[in-house]
């Protein structure tokens, strides 16, 4: 699966979760030295985040609220552009734990967020409740064989961050003692055995004026952004190295320093961008490959902003911008000359275009946000309740780089 998005063009810092002081260590993980390691870094989920759809290799898996009190799972088939509820039982109306679309809810949990990853469907509970921590629970891909692999302790949540690891996972886990002391680390799991290993703290010093955010990964380096009053800059902490540490990043720089008004850097995916503003050039790095492409900023009208380059699939990139008359938009561009297609896209709630999935040659991507009413509002005395869920469409990507939308995938009834 190649990871895609439309628009990844916001404000790091608006991303960014301020990493504050560091408390106790988490008894259920252990501290070690490590080796030097040459596993790479994996993206396993849109945005490298928890989230409420994941991709395998064959199709899209979505949670959805679709009745009173539980959720469940729907999958949205590549080869045959259906949407269908995670079940194979005839007549069934996916409201108990006999269906495998079926997730409960207990009182006090609000939902989950999914992601695939080697050959399975992971499903985190990130609500804690007095009977049980946040967990993580992995099923097959038909949504059998369900099994909690990871539960965490009293005062630890998942921060939403997650990658591939070889056969085991980077996550991102924060946690608040019975002091009040916060911490987040990067942990190191390995759903087969359940052992958890405490890679590094992500903490600098309590109160001051620089912060670090976790902002992506590429090879076997995960990447940091630095923000401080002079202004920010992208580091990199690679696993490779024997122990590493975050301290060790400060010297393994990632392009220039910049403050967002002269300049403008964002990491996507594999791809390091940049936007200057003064020069009016427009550069992206493979930092994979190696390979970069640079080139001019295409003639604009004088009322439309640019905020630098959007990844969309492979090293298919669009213009983010937004003008005062048509607000925020995608200006697709040519891959090899940068140039300007001529198509635009206007990421709304009503026409989202937003991409979720690469299956080589065709795209699946959101199109908007439906409602439908809330099922079983009825016997808790409600009216008048709805539920939401995303529709999608696929296309293929010469229709895409066209302007031509796909065909709507109807929610299943």
């Amino acid at each position: 699966m190649n990871r895609s998005t439309l628009a990844k063009i916001v404000s790091p810092l608006a991303l960014a979760a301020m990493l504050v002081a560091c408390g106790s260590q988490p008894s259920g993980t252990e501290m070690v030295v490590r080796p030097a390691n040459d596993t790479p870094i994996t993206h396993i989920a849109n945005y490298d985040m928890l989230g409420d759809t994941a991709v395998s290799p064959e199709g899209l898996y979505e949670v959805c609220s679709v009745r009173l009190g539980s959720c469940n799972l729907l999958y949205v088939d590549a080869a045959t552009r259906q949407e269908t509820y995670l079940c194979a039982t005839p007549n069934c109306t996916h409201d108990s734990e006999s269906c495998n679309s079926y997730l409960p809810l207990e009182e006090g949990r609000y939902g989950y967020q999914l992601f695939f990853f080697n050959g399975y469907l992971y499903a985190a509970q990130c609500t804690p409740i007095e009977s049980q921590g946040p967990y993580l629970m992995r099923m097959d891909p038909d949504g059998t064989n369900r099994e909690i692999v990871l539960e965490l302790e009293n005062g630890e949540c998942f921060s939403g961050m997650l990658y591939g690891y070889g056969d085991r996972l980077l996550l991102q886990i924060s946690r608040v003692d019975e002091n009040g002391n916060s911490e987040t680390c990067m942990e190191i799991f390995d759903p087969q055995t359940g052992e958890r290993e405490r890679l590094f703290s992500l903490q600098l010093e309590p109160g001051g004026k620089e912060s670090a955010s976790l902002m992506g990964a590429a090879g076997t380096s995960l990447i940091f952004l630095k923000s401080d009053e002079e202004g920010r800059q992208y580091y990199k902490v690679d696993l490779a190295r024997e122990n590493p540490t975050l301290e060790q990043g400060q010297t393994n720089l990632l392009g220039p320093e910049f403050d967002e008004t002269g300049l403008y850097c964002t990491v996507q995916g594999d791809y390091f961008c940049t936007y200057d503003i003064a020069a009016g050039r427009l550069s992206w790095e493979n930092l994979l490959t190696g390979q970069k492409k640079e080139f001019p900023l295409p003639q604009l009208s004088g009322e439309e902003t640019v905020y630098g380059l959007a990844l969309l699939y492979d090293d298919q990139f669009a213009l983010s911008m937004s003008s005062s008359e048509k607000g925020s938009m995608n200006l697709l561009l040519n891959p090899e000359t940068g140039e300007s297609t001529g198509v635009y896209y206007y990421p709304t709630r009503e026409s989202g275009y937003d991409i979720l999935a690469d299956f080589g040659d065709e795209l699946l991507y959101k199109v908007r946000t439906d409602e439908r009413p809330l099922e079983g509002q009825a016997a808790y005395g409600l009216v008048g309740e709805v539920s939401y869920h995303n529709v999608y469409a696929m296309v293929s990507k010469e229709d895409f780089q066209n302007g031509i939308p796909g065909e709507e995938i109807p929610f299943p009834e």
